[in-house]
């Protein structure tokens, strides 16, 4: 009879047990548990035998904090005769070292539980099954969603735009953002109720995701305001994708018990720039360039470049 408390069964990956019950096969998860906001919560299965960690996007696992090293350190994963894991974690001669639950390692073998810190961030390695892991992303979503849309919410959205624009100032890649504000939006809840409102974003938030690309990011950032984030994108081809976006808006008819509701949106497109000091100026030259638009007559997309600005 099998110990199903004894680790070595519990470390073990097969598809049938020896008294013929069916076992889950586990995967190995890193959870970024501490450090800065932008990866907190980010988790990562370690499926290869050697896993790269590093600031670097070229890394299976890229962390967002400045003390780590461009490649950091490398966790491998090795299997014996009998199947059993082993996991292993080797510091590749980082600047500021690599912790195994508070003792600075070269090479150390990790284990189910224990807490990983490189520069200020901590990830913590866990054994999951596959409803385990369906558990975990459930929660990672309802901390990174908007409830309404489902769409990022305003945190993780703006944390992600942190992420590549220092990226961008790193290898100076072009990036650029779109801020979406729904026209008279207001009159809707006061005509409709505030349940056709809520309708009416979740409704645009599906039309404005089936319009992006894989790659593009997008969020809610306020009542009914959007931000879309645009990777490798110049400034003349995400004004073409606003105007899409505007376009779909224009034509889109929500029909909500007996009435059909249609409004429009406005939007401001911005290239990030080097002279561009950080993501809030950032996002207020997207916003005076939105504002432009609402000036001009609304259902408008207007451009910002940084030779326009006062």
């Amino acid at each position: 009879m099998i110990d199903p408390w004894d680790k070595t069964i519990c470390d073990r990956k097969f598809d049938i047990l020896p008294d013929g019950l069916q076992k889950i096969e586990h995967s190995i998860i890193l959870t970024v548990i501490g450090g800065n906001d932008i990866d907190f919560g980010k988790h990562f299965l370690l499926e290869k035998h050697n896993t790269l960690l590093g600031r670097d996007d070229g890394n299976d696992i890229a962390i967002s904090d400045e003390k780590v090293s461009k490649v950091h350190c490398k966790i491998s994963i090795t299997r014996t005769s009998q199947d059993v894991e082993q996991v292993f974690i080797k510091d590749l001669e980082s600047t500021n070292g690599t912790y195994v639950n508070g003792e600075r390692i070269e090479q150390s073998p990790i284990h189910g539980g224990d807490k990983i810190q490189v520069g200020d961030t901590v990830l913590s390695l866990s054994y999951s099954d596959e409803l385990e892991k369906e558990y975990h992303a459930k929660l990672f979503n309802y901390a990174v969603r908007d409830t309404h849309t489902g769409l990022y919410n305003r945190r993780f959205i703006i944390n992600e735009l942190e992420s590549i624009n220092r990226i961008a100032r790193r290898s100076n890649r072009a990036f650029s953002i779109i801020i979406i504000d729904i026209d008279d939006f207001k009159q809707i809840n006061d005509c409709y109720g505030h349940l056709a409102g809520d309708e009416y974003l979740k409704s645009f938030a599906e039309l404005l995701t089936k319009t992006l690309r894989e790659q593009d990011i997008t969020g809610r950032i306020g009542g009914e305001e959007f931000l879309v984030i645009l990777p490798e994108t110049t400034i003349e081809g995400a004004f073409q994708l606003a105007i899409r976006i505007r376009k779909n808006a224009e034509d889109f008819v929500l029909n909500h018990l007996s009435f059909k509701i249609k409004t429009t949106i406005s939007a401001g497109v911005c290239q990030y720039e080097n002279a561009i000091r950080d993501v809030n100026e950032l996002i207020d030259i997207a916003d005076q360039a939105l504002y432009e638009a609402k000036r001009s007559g609304k259902n408008n997309v207007m451009q910002a470049l940084l030779a326009d600005r006062k």
